[in-house]
């Protein structure tokens, strides 16, 4: 009977992970061999392999941060860019320097005799940490560099951070110096960024005009312009007419 109790949560167990996506599972996969490696590179500075594997586990936080946190930040452009991957550098390294300091509380009550210095160089943190942060990327690029419209992205509006899903965007204009943002509710936002850089943030949306990047799930192609919502209008200019009728033709 106790056999059988103990095996209902890993029976449980295996099941929700065979419900989980292929893609979920994978990178489910990929942070645990990450966490098995990490313990790997740091099992000299612990006595014991159980003190390594608790490492490698507590190590991971640090490493999903920097990660996400470089996807983050990505979004913002210029100076807002790096401060905020300063942020996120900084704060991932202190967080790998609380896990390891648990560690050796834990195991090792902080006795000198097994104190491996190069644990704590920063450099080396950064170093094994950037490394998975970016094997991660490269593995799941095709999943991280093509954004749903559900997804969200960030900017300044009125000195104030929004965040808005990709599909609440009607379309993006270019004014002069700053840009406007159509939302689908009829509330329009300023900002600062270029449409260019809209352009690169926002690859599923369309170029059809130097003025105008829209959003294809809104838009009826009708030849010479397009309605956006059943509302708007956006005219399509002569660079932009072949790829805008090959993008709504071809569909």
């Amino acid at each position: 009977m106790n056999f059988g109790k103990r095996q209902k949560p890993l029976l449980s167990s295996i099941l929700l992970f065979l419900t989980i996506s292929k893609s979920n599972r994978l990178e489910i996969a990929f942070w645990l061999a990450t966490a098995f490696l990490m313990s790997l590179i740091v099992r000299d500075a612990f006595s014991n392999s159980s003190g390594s594997w608790l490492a490698g586990c507590l190590l991971l936080l640090p490493t999903l941060l920097l990660q996400k946190g470089i996807s983050w930040a990505l979004q913002f452009t210029h100076w807002r860019r790096y401060n905020r991957l300063l942020l996120v550098g900084i704060t991932s390294l202190h967080l790998a320097y609380l896990a390891i300091t648990f560690v050796y509380w834990y195991f090792l009550g902080f006795n000198s005799n097994y104190f491996e210095k190069s644990i704590i160089n920063p450099i080396l943190l950064w170093v094994i940490m950037g490394f998975f942060s970016g094997l991660y990327f490269f593995l799941f690029r095709k999943n991280s560099t093509i954004p749903s419209h559900s997804e969200s992205i960030s900017f300044y509006s009125n000195r104030k951070l929004i965040s808005l899903k990709q599909n609440e965007i009607l379309f993006i204009e270019s004014l002069g110096e700053h840009t406007t943002i159509q939302l689908v509710n009829g509330q329009s936002l300023k900002n600062g960024v270029k449409i260019s850089e809209w352009t690169q943030r926002l690859p599923q949306f369309i170029r059809v005009h130097r003025s105008f990047l829209i959003n294809p799930n809104f838009a009826i192609y009708k030849g010479q312009e397009l309605e956006m919502n059943g509302k708007q209008t956006i005219p399509i200019s002569r660079t932009y007419k072949e790829q805008t009728k090959a993008h709504f033709l071809e569909k």
